[in-house]
Formats: structure tokens, C-alpha cells, sequence
């Protein structure tokens, strides 16, 4: 009997619960002298909840979905915390548990295509292979890689999916990318930065198809960008990182109307408004973020904070501020202003 991709997924263990709840997530870096690269990261996403996750380069973005993924490479390891998805721990399955639960149950779409497919292996031979790992038989795998394919707009599938990667513009290796990520109707869709590569017109063509398959198969989705253009068009939720911390987790609206945390207020100072005809100098963040190696006392954003207290020398917890939760002392009507901070 032939099985197809709708077959091969268990049902999940909690229903009312989040999809995914992670708690206290620490990941190290080094053999020796192991160095804490992400510091206790709290998340909670219900079930087809769209979040954003946004910082700069460096924060710790996509180290921290690796995690969630158990696809940290050495010396990175995770040293605390749970990932509990669908009621089930993450951190502490095995292996081949994890196995069969990437792609059928949680899917990644990276950042570069080029480096996500083989390039000795025509592209639908590798989204036929990934149908296949799961438990479908060959014929329903050729079908469903065909209809994928037409889903995400390649065109003429049949004579397309016989090209290798690098006979595919960016655009197109993308849509590979996403086509196997989607092959299985996976409960929990990872996006790390798929269209940073990509010109603009490809780039909105990518991000209109990935969310209109998310409202179609009723995905929970993470969106992880430094584009925050990206955030306002497609999430319903932003979680901001900053030097591996959790720094903010809100509603969207709060994010873009009331930022609760110095960070998160000068990201936004720092994107041009196209409706002021007096263009004045964006606001800049002064300093850099500091490396993984480097010790902060108290909150990591002090050194480059304009509105640092004496109070800042102690790690600030992430708490209810606001409609959401940040992690900062100072209350937002104590600020000085982003412009005159500058």
C-alpha cells in the first residue's frame, strides 16, 4: 500500500498546549573552558502562531534555532534548559528520535540554498530522498515532489526537478529549499534569514509563498531576520535577542508603537522613515555588540545604552512590561530621548 507525507506524521502528544515551549535554553561553546554563548532563553509558540526573531548579526539567532533543532555542531553544545515540542523534550531525545522527527515534524529553511543542497544530486532527487527517509514509497515521493514544485512556482516540474543546483538561480534554489522543507506538512516551520541573498522582487515573492502555505497548512512559524520591514509584513509576535539573551518578547504592534527596551527603541530609531521629507541622520547605535568571550556585568546592553543606571549593574530579568515582557530596569518614561541620546 502506498503511503504519502499526510501518513507518516504520529499525532502530537498535547493538543491545548504550546507547540513548542523552551525553557532556560543555554548553549556553550569550546572543549576546555566552555564559554556560555546564549544565556537562558524562555520561549512559548501556540499552535500556528507566527513569531519573528530579531538582532543583530551575532546574537545568537540562529545558534539558538540549531538548538531547537539538535544540529549544533562541536564544540557547541546545549548545557541546560528543556525544548519541549508537542509535550516531548528535545534536548534530552536520541538521536534517531530526532531523526525522524526533522522534516517530518520540524522543518529549517536556511539562509543560503547553495550550501543547503548537494550539488551533485539533481534537486528533485533530493526532495524525493527526504519524502523517502520518512517512509514514503518512491512513486508518492516522485508525485509529491512534482506538486511541490508547482506549488512553489518552478515552472515545467517534470523537466525542472532533473537540473542540479547550480543551473538554478537564487530564487529557484530557494524554492527548492522551501518545497523540501514543506514536503512533509511539518507542525513547526523554521525560516532562518531564507531571503537575505535574494533582490528584492524574488525576495517578497518568497516571503508572500512561505506565508500563504503557513495560513494554508497551519504552520507555527519563526521567522528569524535583522530585516524588521520583514517582521511588520508577517509575524504576530517579535522576540528581540541581543548578545545571546532574550531581550523582549511582545506583540508586534507594542513593538513597533511602545518598545519596551533601549535595544529594541534603537533598532527601530535606526530605519529610515520614507514619509519625512527632511530626512535627518538615522539614529545610530553607538559601539559594538560584545563577543562571545567577553564579560558583561549586569544587563549586556549597558556599555552601549544610553539610558544605563547604576541599577543596570545587575542582570535584569525578563519580565511582564507592558503587553509583552523585557528585560530592563529602567521604566520607558525614565528614557531620554532616542534622538537627543544619539
Amino acid at each position: 500500500m502506498t503511503s504519502g507525507p499526510e501518513t507518516v506524521r504520529t499525532a502530537p502528544s498535547t493538543v491545548d498546549g504550546p507547540v513548542l515551549e523552551v525553557r532556560d535554553l543555554a548553549v556553550s561553546a569550546g572543549r576546555r573552558r566552555p564559554v556560555e554563548i546564549v544565556h537562558g532563553i524562555d520561549l512559548a509558540l501556540r499552535r500556528g502562531e507566527t513569531v519573528g526573531v530579531v538582532g543583530e548579526s551575532g546574537s545568537g539567532k540562529s545558534v539558538t534555532m540549531l538548538a531547537l533543532m539538535r544540529l549544533l555542531g562541536d564544540p557547541l553544545r546545549i548545557t541546560r534548559g528543556q525544548v519541549r515540542f508537542n509535550g516531548r523534550d528535545l534536548a534530552t531525545m536520541s538521536e534517531p528520535e530526532m531523526r525522524s522527527l526533522r522534516g517530518r515534524e520540524i522543518a529549517m529553511v536556511y539562509q543560503d540554498p547553495m550550501t543547503s543542497l548537494n550539488p551533485f544530486m539533481r534537486v528533485g532527487d533530493q526532495v524525493i530522498e527526504a519524502l523517502r527517509v520518512h517512509g514514503t514509497e518512491t512513486d508518492a515521493a516522485t508525485a509529491r515532489c512534482l506538486e511541490l514544485f508547482a506549488r512553489v512556482g518552478i515552472p515545467d516540474p517534470a523537466r525542472t526537478s532533473r537540473s542540479y543546483p547550480h543551473e538554478f538561480s537564487g530564487g529557484m534554489r530557494q524554492r527548492v529549499v522551501i518545497a523540501m522543507a514543506l514536503a512533509l506538512r511539518p507542525t513547526l516551520l523554521i525560516a532562518d534569514e531564507p531571503t537575505t541573498a535574494l533582490d528584492v522582487t524574488i525576495q517578497q515573492q518568497i516571503l508572500s509563498l512561505v506565508a500563504e502555505l503557513q495560513r494554508e497548512m497551519g504552520m507555527t512559524t519563526i521567522w528569524v531576520t535583522h530585516d524588521l520591514g520583514v517582521v511588520a509584513r508577517l509575524v504576530e509576535r517579535v522576540v528581540v535577542m541581543y548578545a545571546g539573551h532574550v531581550v523582549e518578547d511582545a506583540p508586534v504592534r507594542q513593538i513597533f508603537a511602545a518598545p519596551q527596551h533601549p535595544y529594541t527603541a534603537r533598532l527601530l530609531a535606526s530605519l529610515p522613515n520614507p514619509a519625512d521629507d527632511a530626512r535627518p541622520p538615522l539614529a545610530q547605535i553607538p559601539g559594538r555588540p560584545p563577543l562571545p568571550t567577553e564579560h558583561v556585568q549586569g544587563c549586556a546592553f549597558r556599555p552601549r545604552c544610553a539610558q544605563a543606571r547604576d541599577a543596570c549593574l545587575e542582570t535584569p530579568p525578563l519580565r511582564e512590561r507592558g503587553a509583552g515582557r523585557a528585560a530592563c530596569w529602567v521604566p520607558v518614561e525614565d528614557w531620554t530621548p532616542i534622538r537627543e541620546a544619539r
